[in-house]
């Protein structure tokens, strides 16, 4: 399938986004923005630094480790700081606008290094129908299908494929930039990157912070933060496995959708199982 044979609606979400999707002018404002696909450990990671930069500056650290907890150490864009002492950070799901490509309007918009958390596509899609089947109501064929006009689900393969294709863009020409950061090299390490997204934003956390951090984001010990306020099952546990879930029907589809919407792999083996 070509470009030109894509969905219409998908074709002009796509449009939409890259040129009337402004929010990437915020950044500037920033020391370092973290940009994250959906489902992606993205509260995990951001708790972990949100405790290490507390533990550094010698400030109390987040209660929980839902958004609202973290936001006064890693906000939305448009929040105003809550810490002066802290380096400015802010994270988005945002897809960019087309200046993020362009040098000359990167330096207007003094853009700050960004990390780009990301997950396998198959991973994401399992962990997002488990999460909020109760809302969208939809069985996991029909979801797998997706909405090529990006208004029935908050993320699906559709989404999926316009974030990966915008970064993958962005990074194919700003990488030195942009610290791409897999949620599966996390789970193996995640002393190793909260290391280098200390170096790449240049944090200065201390040693001691980062242990504190790695302790404050064991499955355990966030347990035991839930936030009774937040949105529901941001610790859900998928009952059945990847290989069962991506099998049969569910496999063609997803197969046929990367072939036909992915144009970039954030370094993953898009049609095999994550190993």
């Amino acid at each position: 399938m070509t470009a030109t044979t894509l969905p219409s609606a998908y074709r002009t979400k796509v449009l939409n986004e890259t040129w009337t999707n402004f929010s990437v002018l915020r950044h500037g404002a920033f020391d370092g923005v973290l940009v994250t696909s959906k489902n992606s450990g993205t509260h995990w990671l951001k708790y972990m630094l949100a405790v290490a930069l507390a533990d550094t500056h010698g400030i109390e650290r987040p209660r929980y480790f839902s958004e609202n907890s973290v936001r006064p150490y890693i906000g939305w864009p448009k929040d105003a700081p809550v810490f002066p002492e802290l380096p400015r950070l802010a994270f988005s799901h945002t897809i960019p606008h087309r200046l993020a490509d362009w040098g000359w309007a990167r330096g207007l918009a003094k853009l700050p290094p960004y990390v780009l958390a990301v997950r396998h596509p198959m991973s994401i899609l399992a962990s997002h129908h488990a999460k909020w089947e109760y809302d969208i109501k939809v069985d996991w064929l029909t979801y797998l299908e997706g909405d090529p006009g990006g208004t029935k689900y908050r993320c699906d393969l559709y989404w999926l494929a316009r974030f990966w294709n915008r970064w993958g863009e962005v990074l194919a020409r700003h990488g030195e930039s942009i610290l791409v950061v897999h949620y599966e090299d996390t789970l193996k390490d995640p002393r190793k990157v909260l290391e280098a997204v200390d170096r790449h934003w240049g944090l200065n956390l201390t040693a001691a912070s980062i242990e504190a951090a790695l302790a404050a984001g064991t499955k355990d010990a966030m347990a035991e933060k839930v936030d009774p306020e937040a949105e529901p099952n941001v610790l859900q546990n998928r009952k059945t496995s990847l290989s069962d879930l991506f099998s049969g029907d569910a496999l063609e589809i997803y197969q046929r959708k990367i072939g036909e919407l992915f144009r970039h792999d954030l370094g993953y083996d898009l049609l095999s199982l994550p190993s």
